[in-house]
């Protein structure tokens, strides 16, 4: 007998389907560096409870001179004991002028090639629901850049209603 079960549930509320193609950039050093170590417990050799803040910025391309229309501002934290795995929570705060203040609310594990999940979101992503497929594309020991897809679904709120 299965430990679960499924079954569909109407939904009364509007949704809206997003994709985007972006381009998170990653830097530990250098003159680009938008990370920087809070803590290290230096538990060797998997460098467990090791935490960085974070304010990657995610571009519209994969170029250097691309428009950032994104930034991701969180932490990520090495918690293998035994092997290097990264969890990562961030905010997505959008900057350009379509999306402007909203943000998408991310989180998982950080394996080259992988997912990550939304669980929230606030402005036009309102209760946002969905997966981030990320994949390193270009890398070193300095900087990566991850390419993103993102596809979630999330409800328009009227936001002229007050309480």
């Amino acid at each position: 007998q299965a430990y679960y079960q499924t079954a569909p549930v109407e939904c009364p509320l509007q949704r809206t389907e997003l994709y985007m193609h972006l381009f998170l950039r990653q830097a530990a050093a250098g003159p680009n560096r938008n990370q920087a170590e809070i803590l290290n417990p230096k538990v060797q050799p998997s460098g467990f409870g090791v935490t960085a803040a974070s304010d990657w910025t995610i571009a519209d391309g994969l170029e250097p001179s691309a428009k950032i229309v994104a930034r991701a501002k969180g932490f990520h934290m090495q918690t293998g004991i035994t092997n290097t795995s990264w969890y990562t929570s961030f905010n997505m705060v959008f900057e350009d002028e379509r999306f402007s203040g909203s943000t998408l609310q991310v989180m998982g594990v950080t394996p080259s090639d992988g997912q990550w999940a939304i669980s929230g979101g606030t402005g036009e992503f309102a209760l946002a629901h969905g997966i981030i497929k990320q994949k390193v594309v270009q890398g070193n020991a300095d900087e990566n850049v991850k390419e993103l897809h993102v596809h979630a679904f999330y409800t328009k709120m009227n936001t002229s209603v007050t309480a």
